[in-house]
């Protein structure tokens, strides 16, 4: 069988810097292809190099859809190409849909600029070709009032609309939940088969291309290094830490509403020092409301948290200020939640200067050093550089020394392992273990993935619509679950 996509010895560049580094692929009419490696590895460069939209790359290479070499045509005839014979999908629908346009103007938009039938019945079929059947309801609603899955499926019928030959999917469940992502994969999987559709799938988990790939290319620095299906290893599990003294966090009967929608109802728990609390849930089922209310960012309708026996919820002015500092928060997005115009070293001295103003700038300097070098960043490289010139791995770490600097008791870890490779995952893993045993903090960590409650966590609380649907010690929940729900987390994640 001939190839209906062939890159031949591809190199890309930008100014100095060489990002894809003479690689070679192919993929069939109908097949399956997984470009995989950790994040940095070039592989969406690649992906996006194949519809050249890159405006200020150097390019030097072929890439042939069946007899057309898309390397000699100009910008008018690779629109051609774009969306009719080649689409693309992304891993952030948000970011890719108009938040200004309803879902379905958005569906017609691409049939009118293919010049194809596009009246309302048309999307209605492509909104039904992606498993969607609120057809009326989607096509007047803007992305926000969509669910992530539902906007990912929007993406999906759009880039589906002009019939193309090949679909190039970067990314496109790394910001899903596990039950979310397994319902778009296995949607990928039927059309594939339905249209004998060919597709490019870009990804860092080891675990999706060994379910769906028909063959792989493996991706480093830039260059192909292999095209062996990847062994599909897991983290390791964690040996349970038993506890011991007093409770240094007791969470009873909270509860969380929003008017009449009840977003947490009646969660207990306790942990003691050098503990973890795996919260895991789909989107949508009460876990960052549940911390919110902890951290007193969302007031609690009802219940009581308690840190270090004291009432965190009665405390009030100095008292309320001091405590504070025991509880911090790292946030699933770091390049967010970090200050785009702050350098590393203001980011993270903000909280010694809130806290402790009388400090002198001799000694701020000196602890944030020594943060930084505590969660594996060289201060002398990073100090004095912003967010954007950093990895996304590093950020996290900034993040992390941001808080730690304060010295906290208790660390909420909110989806913090969600954007990033099997590999960073690993190693952040690594380091957070090893600053849980030099000293003693109870992690909250909130995830969706249940392969990372696994290596990190003691005991798993299960959320599903604001409720409890099973909380135990992690072991005897992965070894026995109770909930049929927990059962499918488990399911989906392994």
């Amino acid at each position: 069988m001939h190839n209906l996509l062939e890159i031949k010895n591809l190199n890309v560049s930008f100014k100095t810097f060489d990002a894809v580094k003479d690689v070679n692929l192919a993929v069939k009419p109908g097949e399956f292809v997984a470009l995989l490696g950790n994040s940095g590895s070039g592989k969406s460069t690649v992906a996006q190099s194949i519809l050249r939209l890159h405006r200020n790359a150097k390019y030097q290479g072929d890439i042939y859809l069946k007899k057309t070499n898309l390397m000699t045509l100009n910008e008018k005839e690779l629109q051609q190409i774009r969306g009719r014979k080649i689409s693309m999908i992304f891993q952030e629908p948000m970011t890719s849909l108009n938040p200004l346009h309803l879902a379905g103007a958005q569906i017609e938009e691409v049939l009118k600029l293919h010049h194809l039938p596009s009246q309302k019945e048309e999307v209605y079929k492509l909104l039904r070709l992606v498993d969607l059947t609120d057809c009326e309801r989607i096509y007047h609603s803007y992305p926000y009032m969509l669910s992530g899955g539902q906007r990912q499926r929007v993406m999906i019928a759009m880039a589906l609309a002009a019939k193309p030959y090949l679909l190039i999917a970067d990314e496109p469940t790394t910001a899903l939940d596990v039950t979310v992502q397994a319902e778009i994969l296995a949607l990928l999987k039927k059309l594939q088969k339905k249209l004998r559709l060919a597709i490019l799938f870009i990804t860092h988990d080891q675990a999706i291309v060994r379910k769906m790939a028909d063959r792989v290319y493996i991706m480093r620095s830039g260059a192909i290094v292999s095209t062996k299906m990847p062994s599909l290893g897991r983290f390791r599990k964690r040996v349970f830490v038993e506890g011991e003294g007093k409770d240094l966090l007791r969470v009873q009967n909270l509860s969380v509403s929003y008017g009449d929608f009840k977003a947490v109802q009646n969660i207990s728990f306790s942990l003691k020092q050098g503990q973890t609390l795996g919260i895991v849930g789909e989107s949508g089922s009460g876990k960052s409301s549940l911390i919110h209310a902890i951290m007193r960012i969302v007031p609690a309708s009802q219940g009581s948290v308690y840190i270090n026996e004291q009432d965190f919820f009665s405390l009030q002015g100095k008292d309320l200020f001091k405590m504070r500092s025991m509880i911090q928060m790292v946030m699933q997005d770091a390049a967010g939640s970090l200050n785009p115009r702050l350098t590393i070293f203001d980011i993270v001295q903000e909280g010694l200067k809130i806290h402790y103003p009388k400090l002198k700038k001799t000694e701020r300097i000196r602890l944030v050093e020594e943060v930084l070098i505590s969660v594996g960043l060289n201060p002398e490289l990073l100090m004095d550089r912003y967010p954007h010139e950093i990895s996304g791995g590093q950020r996290t770490r900034v993040a992390l020394a941001r808080v730690l600097i304060l010295k906290p008791k208790i660390l909420i870890l909110d989806e913090v392992m969600a954007c990033l490779d099997k590999n960073m995952q690993g190693k952040l893993k690594m380091l957070l273990n090893k600053l849980q045993q030099e000293h003693g903090f109870i992690y909250l960590f909130i995830t969706h993935d249940m392969r990372l409650v696994e290596a990190m966590s003691d005991y798993v609380l299960v959320m599903k619509n604001g409720q409890c649907q099973e909380y135990g010690i992690l072991k005897d929940v992965f070894a026995q679950p109770q909930s049929s729900y927990t059962k499918k987390l488990i399911e989906a994640s392994f």
